[in-house]
């Protein structure tokens, strides 16, 4: 929480691919001062966070230490930039809000009743209440893209018939952590689901933003079978492996589904032999229909826009009381001033 008036000081927790687009954005942030990060590789270690970003030096320097950071008095919020299911990462939010910090998680949290469960999101709102804290999931997919931006529509609608969603992703600039998780370049039978990218959140989020009654949630996960050999950066997909996935959730409501939330993602996406090509799409039916398509360099590497989202999120979540919180439920801004 931020009381001194100054930038709001923060933490990165992770210093991985999202965590250094974090450190880079809030450098061009006069608002917002990045005073410390906290690292789980020994070789980072005491390095300027400046260096692992790839920026000039910024006098601060990352450590393993992480109590010793969420004991000072000079971090008002932390920004969460790891890899984890969410009871992980729940518990990893749980523990700094209890320590009076703010909490931004880039790492899914998108509806955490869906995510953890009813007890397990009010055991969380429970420690950020305790700690005067504020938690919340931010980015631009899971965070806006595929779950906000429909809501926003679906509220110009005077009824809704169905609400689909879908969004195509370049993989080969993602982080060498989700590359391996999302097991690209294993043989599809080795490849299992992951919590990356979780669509049931979304279309949870959507549901109750827009008041629909859902049944239940249905997902399906497909590897993403590569018909020619990929390379990028020095991993190398052969023909018949996994380069990326395919996923579907399905919000079912009277027995058919009202709200359909669709990816792809690819490495090293070629439309000539993918047939799908990068962008994203969102419909919504209903007493009209309102249809969305979404091209643009935001496509070919979204680490920097998804850390925007969740910069951009620090002053909304400031004015809120303490808890956990769903990003559609963030101000469109901050604290604002008015003349006289």
């Amino acid at each position: 929480m931020n009381s001194h008036g100054g930038p709001v000081r923060t933490a990165v927790f992770g210093t991985g691919r999202i965590g250094r687009e974090v450190i880079k954005g809030c450098a061009a942030d006069s608002g917002i001062d990045v005073v410390a990060a906290v690292v789980t590789d020994p070789a980072k270690h005491g390095v300027d966070v400046g260096k692992l970003a790839g920026m000039p030096p910024t006098g601060v320097t990352a450590t393993t230490d992480l109590e010793s950071v969420l004991g000072r008095p000079d971090v008002d919020l932390v920004f969460y930039c790891g890899l984890g299911a969410p009871p992980t990462v729940a518990e990893h939010l749980g523990h700094f809000a209890e320590r009076g910090k703010d909490v931004i998680t880039l790492t899914g949290m998108i509806h955490p009743v869906a995510a953890l469960g009813e007890n397990g999101a009010a055991r969380l709102h429970r420690r950020a209440v305790a700690g005067g804290a504020r938690v919340v999931g931010a980015g631009w997919n899971p965070g806006f893209l595929l779950d906000v931006l429909p809501v926003v529509w679906g509220t110009s609608c005077v009824r809704i018939d169905r609400v689909f969603a879908q969004r195509v992703a370049e993989m080969r600039d993602w982080g060498a952590g989700v590359h391996e998780e999302c097991g690209i370049g294993l043989p599809p039978d080795q490849v299992e689901d992951t919590d990356s990218n979780p669509l049931h959140e979304s279309v949870a989020l959507i549901a109750d933003a827009l008041c629909i009654d859902l049944e239940r949630i249905d997902n399906m996960h497909e590897p993403y079978v590569s018909s020619v050999v990929r390379e990028h950066a020095g991993r190398r997909v052969e023909a018949g492996r996994n380069a990326g996935f395919h996923k579907r959730s399905l919000g079912i409501s009277g027995g058919h589904p009202l709200i359909e939330i669709e990816m792809f993602g690819v490495f090293c996406l070629d439309p000539s032999v993918d047939s799908v090509a990068e962008g994203a799409k969102v419909v919504v039916e209903g007493d009209s229909t309102v249809e969305t398509e979404a091209r643009g360099n935001w496509f070919g590497d979204s680490y920097p826009v998804t850390a925007a989202k969740a910069i951009r999120a620090v002053r909304p979540l400031a004015t809120l009381a303490p808890g956990l919180y769903r990003p559609d439920q963030l101000p469109l801004s901050g604290p604002g001033r008015f003349p006289g």
